[in-house]
């Protein structure tokens, strides 16, 4: 026969419900006085979801025409408010989600759980204020603004498969992976984390064939539907089944950036080598290149940043689109994937040349990934970002080696991980800027926290053992 719970049960069960309240309420109260200062904010990127464009991945645009179809009553940008404030929502609640389920999960006390909810607050307070953005992701009309969400939600899910095997917690990170994946290309890290996280499950418990096999479905399952999704919402909006366009002008732009002009001879198609010449000799003059970087790392990743969308907004990509539309006929989905094709002969023909080359840029990329990760790129804090990671690397191995703190430990290794994916991805299409790191940002300080909160307490009761 169930016991029935003790007063004191009662009273700790009401009074955690209690702070589970309080926490969501500081995470609403702090995202919508955002949406309300700042309102709906457009940014470089908002014309082309907001206009479908083929170049975009489908999901955040069908969202926005949702919006839009739902408040067409209203005056005309009145759905972008009312998308900010969706967005808002959807990131407090996500944090809140995530930081609960840590709390509850490791049995944390609530100052700890209190803290590690300001951590995700403080990165988005920071990009507000200290990147002078003007705005948060979370009421900008940009992919980020639901993106970094879901992703949170993703790692609560995730972190719950990995602790508890969880086939609910599992069903839900595969549905996330496919939404975040036809939100931008970046999410395919997800996709990443979700197979080797499978995979490393799966060997644990001594079920090798079994995890292969359904990180094999679960990929196909996932990328399939994405390409339906993707090929579906082209032939509803344009008549043609076709997935969007321009995935491959990252790479383009790096195969331009660590090119020479000599390079134009591996291009056996004239009509290319034509256009590369013209791009090229463009951004040579200006100074875009990697070979008119100054000397030393951090002025070479400066270099990269700064020039990064001179190459590929600026000069590649209306160069490469003119030349399409004034040489060829056709609409929207024959000129782009015209556009790509020329692309593509670039990247094929100029690159395998300049391996070496790449791999340098690779590598700056990836530390400048792991500096902007934590913190912010300058002589001091590149020290600090070096002593903040072997500090979270010596606590990982602590809470490892430490008897009771397995599942802190496998928190911070997944983050980790997440961090090394991430950074790895992002660095070899584009550079590491703040909007492609923050993802991991909040989480890297709750683990931080976590694991130095684990190792005080253990010393104090050392203390107290040796002292009785």
């Amino acid at each position: 026969m169930k016991k029935d719970p003790s007063p004191n049960q009662v009273l700790g069960k009401a009074q955690s419900g209690v702070f589970s309240v309080v926490l969501l309420g500081i995470c609403l109260c702090f995202y919508l006085f955002f949406a309300f200062y700042d309102g709906a904010v457009i940014c470089v990127d908002s014309p082309g979801y907001i206009s479908m464009r083929l170049s975009r991945e489908p999901f955040y645009p069908l969202l926005l025409a949702f919006f839009r179809k739902l408040f067409s009553s209203f005056p005309n940008d009145f759905y972008l408010t009312a998308v900010a404030f969706f967005q808002s929502i959807l990131m407090a609640a996500a944090t809140w989600a995530l930081v609960r389920y840590i709390w509850k999960e490791l049995r944390l006390p609530r100052l700890i759980a209190f803290l590690s909810l300001m951590m995700p607050l403080a990165v988005s307070f920071l990009c507000r204020f200290a990147a002078k953005r003007e705005s948060m992701y979370s009421n900008s009309i940009l992919t980020e603004g639901i993106a970094i969400s879901l992703y949170l939600l993703f790692f609560r899910y995730l972190l719950e498969y990995c602790i508890h095997q969880s086939k609910k917690s599992f069903l839900l990170s595969s549905i996330l992976v496919f939404i975040m994946i036809s939100t931008r290309k970046q999410m395919f890290v997800t996709l990443a984390l979700l197979v080797l996280c499978i995979l490393i499950v799966n060997i644990v418990h001594k079920k090798a064939f079994r995890g292969i096999l359904v990180l094999s479905l679960c990929t196909l399952a996932i990328v399939g539907s994405a390409t339906l999704l993707d090929m579906g919402y082209n032939y509803a909006l344009r008549g043609n089944a076709v997935r969007h366009t321009n995935d491959n002008r990252f790479i383009t732009t790096m195969a331009f950036y660590t090119a020479e002009r000599s390079d134009a001879a591996y291009i056996n198609d004239e009509e290319v080598r034509d256009v590369f010449l013209e791009v090229y000799d463009v951004c040579d003059q200006k100074g875009y290149l990697k070979h008119s970087a100054e000397e030393g790392w951090f002025n070479r990743v400066t270099h990269f940043g700064d020039y990064y969308d001179c190459i590929q907004i600026n000069t590649m990509g209306p160069i490469i689109t003119q030349y399409v539309q004034e040489h060829y006929e056709g609409g929207e989905v024959e000129l782009g994937k015209k556009v790509d094709q020329i692309m593509s002969t670039i990247n094929i023909s100029v690159m395998p040349h300049n391996a070496m080359n790449i791999l340098g840029s690779f590598l700056d990329n990836v530390l400048s990934g792991l500096i902007t990760t934590v913190a912010k790129r300058n002589i001091l804090l590149n020290w600090y970002s070096f002593f903040i990671y072997v500090i979270y690397i010596l606590l990982l191995i602590w809470n490892i080696r430490v008897r009771g703190h397995m599942k802190t430990a496998i928190l911070a290794g997944l983050t980790l991980l997440a961090i090394i994916g991430n950074v790895t991805l992002v660095s070899l299409v584009i550079f590491c800027q703040t909007r492609y790191t923050i993802y991991n940002m909040g989480l890297f300080y709750i683990c931080l926290i976590i694991m130095l909160y684990n190792l005080i307490r253990h010393e104090h009761r050392l203390h107290v053992t040796s002292k009785n």
